[in-house]
C-alpha cells in the first residue's frame, strides 16, 4: 500500500483544525473517515505524528516533518489545474478587503503572487475592521475579504488561511523580555487595546474573559501602528500578531514576550458563493486559498 493525497490531506486538516471534528468539517468527510486515514498513514511511515488527548490533537515534532511536505505536495497537485488554465483570458476588476494587522504579514507573498499570475486582473484591495468586511462582502460591496475566525453567517463562504501567534508586547525597558508570561499575570496590567469592531481586539477580549481577567484598558487605538507608539513610550502592553510585532522589535521600539498557554488567531477568506461570481473572482479565491496553504500553522 502506498501514501494517498487524502491521507496527507487529512494529516494537513488535523494539524490546521486542532482536532479531528474540526478536520473532518472542514474536507466534509466523517470523523471515522479522518481517524482512519490518519492510522493508514502512521503505519506506512512506521511512526506515530500526532498525540490524541481529550483537548484535541497535538502534532508530534516527526508528525510536523511530515505536515510541511505534505502542504507542499497537495499544493503542486492543486495548482495543475491552476496551470492549465490560459491566464490570458482572465481579466476585470476584484474587490477585496483585508483587515489591517493582517497586511503586514503573508498577505504582500500573496498579492504578489496574484499579480503576477494574472497581470490583467486589477486587484482592488480595501483595509478595514473585521466585522464591516464581513458586511461589505455579504451585501456585495467587495467580492472577497480576510477577516478573522470566528465568523457566525451563513451566507458567506469561509475557507481558513493561515494561523498566527498572539504575543505580549511591551516596552524595551522591560524586565526580563524574553520571559513567558502566565495569562493571568496580565490581571490589572495597564493595556493599551485596539478599536473593539477589530477582530483582533475580540479575539483578545475573549482570551482575557476565558481566563477571567481584566486588565486596566489605557487608550483604544484606531490603528496597530498607534498601539505599537503607545506600548514603546511605556504607556501599557498590548498583545498583537507575532509576525507584526517582529517589525517593530526588530528595530527595537519593543520587545516581544510570549504568552503561556500559546494564544493564537485564526485567519480566513470569506466569499459569497463562487457560482455566481465573474471567472476572475473564482480564479483569485482558489490561488488565494492555494498559495495560503504554503505558509506555516502559527
Amino acid at each position: 500500500m502506498e501514501i494517498t493525497l487524502r491521507q496527507l490531506a487529512c494529516l494537513v486538516a488535523v494539524a490546521d483544525h486542532g482536532s479531528i471534528s474540526a478536520a473532518a468539517e472542514a474536507l466534509d468527510v466523517t470523523q471515522p473517515t479522518v481517524t482512519h486515514q490518519l492510522k493508514l498513514l502512521e503505519d506506512l511511515i512506521g511512526h506515530r505524528l500526532v498525540d490524541r488527548s481529550v483537548r484535541g490533537i497535538t502534532v508530534r515534532p516527526e508528525g510536523q516533518l511530515v505536515v510541511d511536505r505534505a502542504r507542499v505536495i497537495l499544493q503542486q497537485v492543486t495548482s495543475l489545474g491552476d496551470d492549465l488554465v490560459d491566464v490570458r483570458t482572465i481579466h476585470g476588476d476584484v474587490r477585496l478587503g483585508i483587515i489591517q494587522t493582517a497586511s503586514a504579514a503573508h498577505f504582500p507573498f500573496v498579492y504578489r503572487r496574484l499579480m503576477t499570475r494574472y497581470p490583467d486582473v486589477r486587484l482592488i484591495v480595501t483595509e478595514a475592521r473585521s466585522m464591516d468586511l464581513v458586511e461589505k462582502v455579504r451585501h456585495g460591496d467587495l467580492d472577497l475579504a480576510v477577516v478573522t475566525l470566528p465568523i457566525f453567517y451563513t451566507d458567506v463562504q469561509v475557507a481558513p488561511l493561515w494561523r498566527e501567534e498572539l504575543v505580549l508586547i511591551d516596552n524595551p525597558s522591560s524586565r526580563s523580555p524574553d520571559e513567558a508570561l502566565s495569562i493571568r499575570q496580565l490581571d490589572g496590567l495597564p493595556f493599551i487595546g485596539l478599536d473593539v469592531g477589530t477582530g483582533l481586539q475580540r479575539h483578545v477580549l475573549e482570551l482575557f474573559h476565558e481566563y477571567g481577567i481584566q486588565p486596566r484598558l489605557i487608550f483604544q487605538a484606531t490603528s496597530i501602528a498607534t498601539v505599537i507608539g503607545f506600548v514603546a513610550a511605556g504607556l501599557g502592553i498590548s498583545i498583537v500578531p507575532n509576525q507584526t510585532a517582529r517589525v517593530y522589535a526588530d528595530v527595537g521600539q519593543i520587545v516581544i514576550r510570549h504568552l503561556n498557554p500559546t494564544a493564537f488567531r485564526q485567519l480566513a477568506l470569506i466569499y459569497r458563493p463562487l457560482d455566481t461570481m465573474p471567472s476572475a473572482v473564482r480564479v483569485i479565491v482558489r490561488t488565494f486559498i492555494n498559495q495560503a496553504r504554503r505558509f506555516p500553522r502559527g
